[in-house]
């Protein structure tokens, strides 16, 4: 079993946490065996571990990977018109839809993706499209105004300021430069050698890190699987106490508009990426992250429960959960979302 740290990643970063769900997703959709995992050393690192699994083999993995994606057949090379311009199809958060027409071809464009992704078996592609989630049509305000965006997983975190979305404005951008370098400067990018920032112009104020990390130079390589480690954390719709469809429910997010944290854990054992995908959906480790917030309501776990989570935890050799607060920047009309440097929640009883 051979080691890959992810050498300027740290746990107090949200970047790094879906940077290892990514890269993993990633090489076990290649076909190889990979285990996840955390370092026990002082300063903690992600570790990708598996057989066989060198840097050319990581390299071409995410090369491969990002070169699908950055074909003309791709979803991610799909678009919509709206309102006279062009949108990535396959975006959780657009632009509003005016009319049930547009709702309906919206809609069959959709899932004939879809239908060509499962005939082609591409389960991870469908696994980060159902974890990004896609515009809502059965969210409504009180005065019967669609809420789109609550379709959409908190972890989308793109700025929609002129006409920005996920799939046009970060996806198809990242897809082309991490398919255009040689596995090696991949390689590079991820351990943390070398950093290049194709698509933010390596510029002080970049926001390739999409929300995952605070602005500023990023590996495009890093980013390209960071995004992709959404896909280990879905979505779930929910009725509100009046029996009506809201805000979708986001794994790894508690808390409601304007107080609202991301949760993710950190262990020692080797993980596959199916258990890290079971510990991540838990009620425990939801739980556990609640631990000390001003929650009210169903939000807010007793203090037996959250004991009861935390033996729960530890006897599955978690170590302690990281909870990064999230703010909010810019306007409040395209608002730019952030996960805030973390902070560890002890969960041993």
């Amino acid at each position: 079993m051979t080691g890959f740290p992810l050498e300027r990643s740290e746990p107090y970063q949200a970047l790094s946490h879906l940077t290892l769900y990514g890269i993993g997703a990633i090489l076990e959709e290649a076909g190889h065996d990979v285990r996840l995992s955390w370092t026990t050393r002082l300063r903690s690192r992600p570790l990708l571990g598996g057989t066989a699994l060198d840097d050319e083999v990581i390299g071409a993995a995410v090369r491969d990977h990002a070169a699908l994606h950055a074909d003309s057949s791709s979803w991610i090379a799909r678009d919509v018109t709206l309102n006279g311009r062009q949108r990535g199809l396959m975006s959780p958060r657009l632009s509003a839809f005016q009319d049930g027409e547009t709702w309906e071809r919206v809609q069959r464009a959709r899932h004939e993706m879809l239908d060509t992704l499962t005939n082609h078996r591409r389960l991870l592609d469908q696994r980060l499209l159902a974890a990004l989630g896609e515009p809502a049509y059965w969210s409504r305000d009180p005065n019967g105004v669609i809420l789109q965006d609550d379709g959409a997983s908190r972890w989308e975190m793109q700025p929609r300021n002129q006409g920005s979305e996920i799939v046009g404005s970060r996806l198809r951008k990242l897809a082309a430069a991490v398919a255009a370098r040689e596995p090696a400067t991949i390689v590079a990018g991820l351990r943390g050698s070398a950093v290049r920032d194709e698509i933010g112009g390596d510029k002080p104020d970049s926001r390739t890190p999409t929300g995952l990390a605070a602005p500023g130079p990023t590996d495009n390589a890093i980013a390209w699987c960071a995004l992709w480690g959404i896909s280990q954390l879905p979505i779930a719709m929910r009725i509100s106490a009046g029996k009506r469809l809201g805000t979708a429910v986001t794994t790894g997010h508690i808390g409601r508009t304007r107080r609202e944290w991301f949760y993710l854990p950190v262990w020692h054992q080797a993980w596959r990426p199916a258990r890290l995908r079971t510990v991540l959906a838990s009620a425990q480790l939801r739980t556990a992250a609640s631990s000390g917030l001003p929650l009210t309501g169903h939000d807010a776990p007793s203090q037996l429960a959250i004991e009861a989570a935390r033996r729960w935890l530890t006897a599955r050799g978690i170590a302690g959960v990281v909870r990064f607060p999230i703010e909010r920047f810019g306007s409040d009309n395209a608002p730019e979302r952030r996960a805030m440097r973390g902070e560890l929640v002890t969960v041993e009883a």
